[in-house]
């Protein structure tokens, strides 16, 4: 049976917090947190050498975030700190999350000089591991970043392995996340939805058509061009299956039973896969064609962010962790009110622990120093909340000794809180209680391991085959949407593709590698 939990948080209400204390782990399959994590790290990241010695180098910090106005006064500030601390600058090179995966793919193909890289496993983290784009990063952080290594639970130093070698470092944050049907508060109360009885996206039809009708405006399910489309929740909320290995155009298209035993791999093609995206596309089509999903589903690039912050939606599927409801009313202005139900039990899988990471690319002219500034984004407190909040004055205003407000429209936006460093040392903001790093520590608590923790695929004998494929599920990715008719016969022409440019030679491999692998790290 899964574990369903309703949330409710409001700004100035209990609140739980933006990130996770990293949980030990025992030998069971529940997450341990028996040590206690510090709340606040040593900032003294220096190597043994004296600053005096150290040449002047400038380290390219490239990450997933939009460009905002004071990213240059933020620049200016952290090279002022940096320079004296470690005769070092750096470059901040934020990349919009719409083409960021782009971009840093050309970056790395044509060799451009890079030294910190945000990489993660929905970025193909893996393939480009196999692909010799990154460093192995053992050594640099025994010799650089030893607090860092400290502070990091060992899970987080064991999913990003590859062959044994670790080629990136996660950020400090929650290790796990839920699934969950996300719902404005007020509109929760006017219709009174029993939010708790939300488990799957049918359920929520009934109020589709009271809130369509009384607010013609309002989009019911707002969907951009395939990205959030019904593969979202749907294994989730109506089965045991969990994404494995790897995930061409963002679309799972290998499975397992979280909690079998057989570790037996499925694929989209196989039946009782293909019923459930055929039920879900079949939904959706309904949906789209009774006005509930935006008319424009199938080519709009607009952030779900932007729609929601103009108070467009009242519901949204979303990815939970503790303080996820507070931190929606946060990045909208304090407009709205947010209460989540989750629908899926916390599960510690390889794709969630390596979720967000810094990697040094192999065309860094410095690594050494590059892992000197990465240490310093999990141990420095100012160097940290520079990044994620700004210029204190400028862009927020301390309320108490680890406590701050934002300033409205200061040029500044807190985007990479979850992108970059240790999340403990992120400053609390308006709503989040004081007692938040003890509610993480109960989040991970109650988190189940995934048995393949740790597994990560080599893609290097079928790189081919998963090109193609990736070719095939984005020319059919607006299937998800509902914008085209007819669904079920898209999906049986799209499986007939995925068969002839090799899927099943994927499975096999697949397979193979998770057999080898179980047998020798069965827990």
């Amino acid at each position: 049976m899964k574990r369903r939990k309703s949330v409710m948080l409001a700004p100035m209400a209990l609140a739980l917090g933006l990130t996770a204390i990293l949980p030990a782990c025992s030998s069971s399959d529940k997450v341990n947190t028996s040590a206690n994590p510090v709340a606040t790290a040593p900032s003294s990241a220096t190597p043994a050498s004296p600053k005096a010695a150290l040449e002047p180098y400038d380290v390219s910090l490239v990450y997933q975030a939009k460009p905002q106005k004071d990213d240059a006064l933020i620049q200016e500030k952290l090279n002022e700190y940096l320079k004296a601390k470690i005769n070092t600058t750096v470059t901040l090179q934020p990349i919009t999350s719409s083409d960021y995966k782009k971009k840093t793919e050309l970056m790395m193909n044509t060799g451009e000089k890079m030294d910190l890289v945000f990489t993660a496993s929905w970025l193909d983290y893996s393939a480009n591991v196999t692909k010799g784009a990154f460093l192995e990063l053992d050594s640099l952080l025994d010799k650089y970043a030893p607090d860092t290594k400290k502070l990091l639970h060992p899970l987080y130093l064991e999913a990003p392995r590859y062959k044994g070698k670790l080629y990136a470092i996660p950020t400090n944050k929650e290790i796990t996340q839920g699934k969950a049907f996300t719902f404005r508060k007020d509109i929760v109360d006017k219709y009174q939805i029993p939010i708790d009885k939300i488990n799957k996206v049918e359920d929520l039809e009934p109020y589709f058509e009271k809130i369509k009708k009384d607010n013609p405006e309002m989009i019911n399910m707002y969907l951009a061009g395939g990205t959030a489309g019904s593969s979202f929740m749907m294994y989730e909320s109506k089965s045991n299956y969990r994404p494995i290995g790897p995930v061409p155009g963002k679309t799972p298209m290998w499975l397992m039973d979280y909690k079998s035993t057989d570790m037996k791999v499925k694929s989209i093609l196989d039946q009782d896969i293909v019923d459930l995206n055929k039920g879900d596309a079949e939904t959706f089509r309904k949906y789209f064609e009774k006005g509930y999903i935006n008319a424009d589903a199938a080519t709009s690039t607009t952030l779900v962010d932007d729609i929601r912050k103009q108070g467009k939606i009242w519901e949204q599927g979303s990815v939970w962790k503790p303080g996820s409801d507070i931190e929606l009313t946060i990045r909208d202005g304090n407009k709205y009110n947010w209460v989540s139900h989750v629908i899926e039990e916390p599960i510690v899988t390889t794709d969630l622990a390596t979720g967000s990471m810094l990697a040094i690319s192999r065309t860094s002219k410095n690594p050494d120093r590059a892992m000197m500034v990465l240490n310093l984004l999990h141990t420095d407190p100012y160097v940290i909340n520079l990044l994620v909040s700004g210029v204190e004055g400028k862009n927020y205003k301390k309320v108490g000794p680890n406590r701050i407000e934002l300033i409205p429209d200061s040029g500044y936006d807190s985007q990479v809180f979850w992108v970059l460093g240790n999340q403990f040392l992120n400053y609390l903001k308006q709503g989040q209680p004081d007692d938040l790093y003890e509610n993480w520590k109960k989040f991970n608590n109650e988190a189940k391991r995934f048995p393949l923790i740790g597994f990560v695929f080599d893609d290097s004998k079928v790189k081919n085959e998963i090109a193609q494929l990736t070719t095939i599920v984005n020319e059919y990715k607006v299937i998800s949407t509902g914008a085209v008719p007819n669904p079920s016969k898209l999906i049986d022409e799209r499986n007939v593709k995925l068969k002839a440019a090799g899927l099943d030679k994927v499975t096999t491999e697949l397979q193979t590698q998770i057999d080898a692998w179980w047998k020798e790290n069965k827990k």
